[in-house]
């Protein structure tokens, strides 16, 4: 099942515009360490911007590989990048949480980033774990801190933002310590790890060293600017989508130049502004809209792709947090993505929730059956089951046919959502928030993570307070 947004024509514009930026406008960067990468390889420097010619962009775009995978510490959580599956996965960064027992917003902890993960360890649908923003860690070994929680509360295959250069070495540390060695990690990789250029055009010295370090250790690297609709992007939603694209194709073709064949993801994020407040929205329709004509860019292009997914405005785990978290995630879902992000947030993505993310699980499950498509088959037509319940009288109940397609998963089956009458709903009155919330709680009393060695817990440890001492 596939969509579309743009119409072949107007695909090729927005393509065309893309070249246009790259070729007259281009990027600037404060590396000099990028801005030798890119200029020894072709392109072109005019003042303090860097221009690609169409011979760089096109040696660029031949080389970045379809498909790939990533891995968590138990083999089967597999993440498998090109197939269009649309994974779910946590939300990175938020400051602030919603207290699970008090259900009021507070400062993220790193007990709280521990806690978040092993939720997501025991939620069936939530595919990756991204961390939270957790306030009582150095901003110094911050990064560090955050993937050796992940890695210590969750088996699942996680998400990294690079936050600074200087961290790359630790967080590299950590992660080849948890695969048991760097070839290990490189056939393996447990994470994939993203830069966020500045928008509009801007790759900063910190994004633009981290690029090339990611690049050169072999993991997976993830291009996302975050570019604003009539702040730091055009007002207008194609345009801020073309600036966009040309964003993402710089740090795209940079990887190539870098190691040809390297593993790379297109992650579009265009948000846009409330022009009469100043807030900065993840809100629908523009937020899916967006997401889904960046997606088709990256499916045009073939290169693997995340897109917010689960975002809103709402601000508590309820019906408007709902809806609007499946629309964005829906729309670049029917397109073809590789992963939805931001499962549990609030907030437009400034606040993580626990009863949040329990219900992503349950709108990943619905997104998860419909990408799924459908099975033509003769089994499935049942022209002769058909004929024989007509003609033998029967219903269809009475059919083992009826039984073998239930027992195969024909039916979706909700996790959360009631389906019972009335009166027996109303013998406990619980909402799906209210159902959520004790479901986390559940889960966080029973759930337990697959630990780390001793050995590798303790060279956690070494590293980071090795980064700590710089």
């Amino acid at each position: 099942m596939r969509f579309d947004y743009f119409s072949d024509n107007e695909l090729d514009q927005v393509h065309e515009a893309t070249l246009e930026i790259l070729k007259t406008i281009g990027i600037r960067t404060t590396s000099e360490r990028f801005k030798k990468l890119l200029l020894d390889n072709g392109c072109q420097e005019r003042g303090d911007r860097i221009l690609f010619t169409q011979e760089v962009i096109d040696r660029g775009m031949s080389t970045p590989p379809r498909s790939f995978n990533i891995y968590g510490r138990n083999e089967k959580n597999v993440v498998e990048f090109g197939k269009n599956k649309a994974y779910a996965q946590t939300c990175v960064g938020t400051p602030s949480i919603m207290d699970l027992e008090t259900n009021q917003k507070r400062d993220c902890m790193v007990q709280d980033l521990a806690d978040f993960c092993r939720l997501a360890d025991g939620l069936e649908f939530i595919h990756l774990v991204s961390p939270v923003f957790p306030r009582d860690v150095s901003q110094d070994v911050i990064v560090t801190v955050e993937t050796a929680t992940m890695l210590r509360n969750s088996t699942k295959p996680l998400r990294i933002c690079a936050e600074s250069s200087h961290e790359m070495k630790s967080i590299l540390e950590v992660l080849t310590a948890a695969a048991g060695g760097k070839k290990e990690l490189q056939e393996k990789p447990l994470a994939y790890i993203e830069v966020s250029p500045i928008s509009p055009l801007e790759y900063g010295f910190h994004p633009a060293e981290a690029l090339i370090d990611i690049v050169e250790s072999g993991l997976p690297l993830g291009v996302i600017p975050c570019p604003m609709m009539g702040a730091t992007g055009p007002m207008t939603l194609v345009g801020c989508v073309a600036q966009h694209n040309a964003e993402i194709l710089a740090g795209v073709i940079a990887s190539q130049l870098i190691k040809p064949g390297s593993p790379v993801i297109m992650s579009p994020r265009v948000t846009f502004m409330d022009m009469s407040s100043g807030v900065g929205l993840w809100a629908m329709p523009e937020m899916g809209l967006a997401a889904a004509a960046s997606i088709q860019m990256a499916r045009h292009y073939g290169i693997p792709s995340t897109a917010t997914g689960y975002s809103g405005a709402g601000k508590i785990a309820d019906a408007q947090s709902s809806y609007e978290h499946l629309y964005n995630a829906l729309l670049p879902a029917l397109i073809g993505t590789d992963i939805l992000a931001a499962a549990g947030s609030l907030d437009n993505c400034l606040t993580s929730c626990f009863a949040m993310l329990v219900l992503d699980n349950e709108l990943s499950s619905v997104i998860q059956r419909t990408v799924r498509g459908p099975i033509v088959s003769e089994d499935t037509l049942a022209v002769k089951v058909i004929g024989e319940v007509i003609s033998q009288g029967m219903t269809f109940l009475e059919h083992k046919h009826t039984r073998k397609a239930l027992r195969a998963g024909e039916l979706w089956q909700p996790i959360l959502s009631d389906r019972n009458t009335f009166e027996k709903w109303e013998i406990k009155g619980e909402t799906v928030e209210e159902k959520a919330r004790q479901m986390a709680k559940d889960i966080l009393a029973r759930h337990v993570v697959t630990p780390v060695s001793a050995e590798v817990d303790a060279e956690f440890d070494r590293i980071i307070a090795a980064a700590q001492q710089g």
